[in-house]
């Protein structure tokens, strides 16, 4: 298991990384995931080396790799890396770049690799050079590699942001499937929230060099504990309340909360995808209101536009509250059927909803 300890690094006295402290599970992935310039690269040059850490320590199966007067050198640590550019020999052909860290008589580690490029049907490839591989080829061929050196963890820093959206996702699926196949303690940086979700066992959320969260995918998405957390899974709509007997009142509704302090200002948290739109019909309005974890608005809200996305339809709809507009945005399943300016009735599910103090 590698595992952070209370780690600092500035550059140019400038704070990268403050009192991180992470366990990264072993044999699982784990994205490390935040904005740019949150610090996420800079763990990676950590664990492998390539950076010295200030204060704290890195450690990996409980052997040492780095503390404030000690770094093991990059060689020594037994750590795979696959680079955003792939970082493939030019004049080496696919498996000779495979097989660069490996001694020629390590006859065990070659055929574990053979059985991997075999059962990716990947083995044809073998005597063609870099130039004459696709993008996703060339990332294919430099995980392999790391695999081929038997590290205890291998780092991969946005690999896949370089291809376009279509190999992106179908070489994810390949790439977890080797990584899962082949029990692969994995460490990935990534700034894509939808990446991290579908790739990870679990997730940390960096930002300005703080860790914000660390749990499965779920535990974030579902049980975020701020607005960062929040916002950094999709699209949120922010509404201010006060607390009134144990009930945050909102222009959507009131929303139960049980707190005991003086505090009076809060803000309410709701996902796009947490809120639904329906004509005013009672069935409809009874139905849904006998859950619950379903809320409804005492306002209506009214059309402004919808936009059709293919899987989705986003809609953009205000909401009137003794003369206070509220913009929202609504994220419905399919195609739209609601006209410009139409009134609607709004649900709000609580499990999409979250309440923050100011």
């Amino acid at each position: 298991m590698l595992e952070f300890k209370n780690i600092n690094f500035s550059y140019n006295n400038h704070q990268v990384i403050n009192d991180f402290s992470l366990k990264v599970p072993h044999r699982k992935v784990t994205s490390i995931l935040g904005p740019s310039g949150c610090g996420k690269t800079t763990l990676l040059r950590l664990i492998s080396g390539l950076e010295q850490i200030q204060d704290g320590q890195i450690m990996i199966e409980n052997n040492l790799l780095s503390a404030n007067s000690f770094n093991l050198p990059p060689n020594k640590r037994k750590i795979g890396y696959v680079f955003q550019d792939c970082a493939l020999f030019p004049h080496l052909n696919v498996i000779e770049n495979i097989y660069y860290g490996i001694s020629k008589n390590e006859e065990e580690i070659k055929n574990k690799v053979d059985f991997i490029l075999k059962e990716n049907n990947f083995y044809k490839y073998s005597e063609r050079y870099p130039h004459e591989l696709s993008g996703g080829q060339k990332q294919l061929v430099a995980l392999f590699r790391a695999i081929a050196c038997e590290p205890k963890i291998i780092l991969m820093d946005e690999p896949f942001s370089n291809l376009d959206t279509r190999l992106r996702e179908s070489l994810r699926d390949q790439v977890l499937h080797i990584l899962k196949e082949n029990e692969i303690t994995t460490l990935l940086v990534t700034h894509d929230a939808d990446e991290a979700m579908f790739m990870s066992d679990f997730i940390a959320l960096l930002n300005k060099g703080e860790l914000q969260q660390f749990g499965a995918p779920i535990d974030l998405y579902m049980r975020p504990k701020n607005k960062f957390v929040t916002e950094f899974f999709g699209e949120i709509n922010v509404l201010e309340g006060k607390f009134i007997d144990k009930k945050l009142v909102t222009s959507i509704g009131s929303f139960p909360y049980d707190y005991s302090g003086i505090k009076k200002d809060f803000f309410l948290v709701v996902r796009s995808e947490g809120l639904t739109l329906m004509n005013n019909s009672k069935k409809e309005i009874y139905r849904k209101t006998n859950n619950d974890k379903i809320i409804k608005s005492p306002n209506n809200g009214k059309i402004i536009e919808a936009k059709f996305l293919g899987g989705n339809t986003l809609v953009h709809l205000s909401v009137v509250n003794k003369n206070n507009e509220q913009h929202l945005h609504v994220k419905i399943p399919g195609i739209n059927y609601f006209e410009k300016n139409q009134l609607v009735n709004i649900f709000t599910d609580v499990n999409y909803s979250f309440i923050f103090e100011f």
